[in-house]
């Protein structure tokens, strides 16, 4: 498959999984129950990776919109104080990082909620987790497609969780050159190392 092909193949999905996301943000915000208990299964899932992993500095995210809300955990981390890292986006198309206070964010780029504080450097970092639309069974990650953790990610060697949920854990993703697999894959119901 050449990489013209593959990109056209990431787009047709990255509509369908987004489509679907954007409905199930909805569900999710009639169904509180539902949503904490989500939470907490991601939650869970990553804490025990930090845990078996050892990790003290950790990089993650703060969710948006219908991407596996992280939040939970981020809690824990700062809790059980892992010095933790979360992404701002520049208009260059790169990010940078902020070491999270809990409470200080501002709009992103985007219009999202971003953290807002004084820049640090990722690395050392000892695990940096990553939203994704999608992972396959070989831990190739199909995110949105702007390419800011595929650029981020090209410049550390750290492992990599991909967080999604269950139906999103597919059997194949079409790749090009520039992708980067992840070491593990985070649903609420289990966790894969590659």
């Amino acid at each position: 498959m050449n990489v013209a092909d593959s990109a056209g193949q990431k787009a047709q999905l990255r509509k369908s999984l987004s489509s679907w996301r954007a409905q199930f943000a909805v569900h999710l915000a009639e169904h509180l129950t539902e949503r904490k208990n989500l939470q907490h299964d991601f939650a869970e899932q990553l804490r025990q990776i930090c845990i078996q992993t050892k990790a003290q500095r950790v990089a993650c995210y703060l969710p948006f919109g219908g991407e596996p809300d992280t939040s939970l955990f981020n809690k824990w981390a700062m809790d059980v104080q892992l010095e933790l890292l979360l992404p701002v986006a520049n208009p260059d198309h790169t990010m940078h990082w902020v070491a999270f206070d809990g409470v200080s964010t501002k709009a992103s780029i985007f219009g999202f909620a971003e953290p807002h504080g004084p820049t640090v450097e990722l690395e050392p970092v000892d695990l940096i987790i990553v939203p994704a639309l999608a992972v396959d069974q070989s831990g190739n990650r199909l995110g949105k497609g702007k390419g800011y953790y595929d650029r981020a990610l090209a410049a550390t060697a750290a492992p990599v969780v991909a967080v999604v949920y269950e139906h999103e854990l597919l059997e194949a993703l079409p790749t090009e050159p520039h992708d980067r697999a992840v070491d593990f894959v985070v649903t609420p119901e289990q966790t894969l190392k590659f």
